[in-house]
Parts: C-alpha cells; structure tokens; sequence
C-alpha cells in the first residue's frame, strides 16, 4: 500500500481515549462482542479499536521487556536468532 493509499491517522478524543485505557486495564484482549460495543459507544469503527488494542499490548510488551518463555530458553542456549534463515536441503 502507498502512502497516498493509507488512511489517514485516527485523532482520538480525549474521551475515548479515557475509555480505551479504561477499557485495557480491565482486559488487554476484547471479544468481537465487546469491539463492536465499544466501537459503537465511541462511535468509530472496529478495525480503528481493534488497531489500538493490538498497538497499546505492542507498547505495553516493549515497556516492559516481556518476551515468550520459548524465545527466554532459546536465548539462553544461544539458539535464538530473531533473523529469518534460508534453509537449504540437498
């Protein structure tokens, strides 16, 4: 997608922006139920509440350092390689 093609950022009020916070402390991870309740009580669209779900869990697991427990025991076996490999079998 081009730059011309991607919409444009959603300015969130301050009210629901207070909601949407409110809303991740009670749970970080919404039904399709309660997104598309929220989504009409704010009045955006789902994919726009979906969105911020997905980028404050991004934000909240960088903050934090949080890393899967597989990813933890590969670290420390010196397995892990975040970088893709080409895997070639003869």
């Amino acid at each position: 997608m081009s730059d011309e093609e991607k919409r444009p950022r959603t300015a969130f009020t301050p009210n629901q922006l207070d909601r949407l916070k409110k809303q991740f402390l009670d749970n970080k991870y919404l039904t399709e139920k309660r997104r598309q309740e929220l989504a009409h009580e704010l009045g955006l669209n789902e994919s726009q509440i979906k969105i911020w779900f997905q980028n404050k869990r991004a934000k909240l697991k960088k903050a934090t350092g949080e890393r899967p427990s597989l990813t933890l025991q590969l670290m420390a076996q010196g397995l892990y390689n975040h970088h893709a490999a080409t895997v070639i079998h003869p």
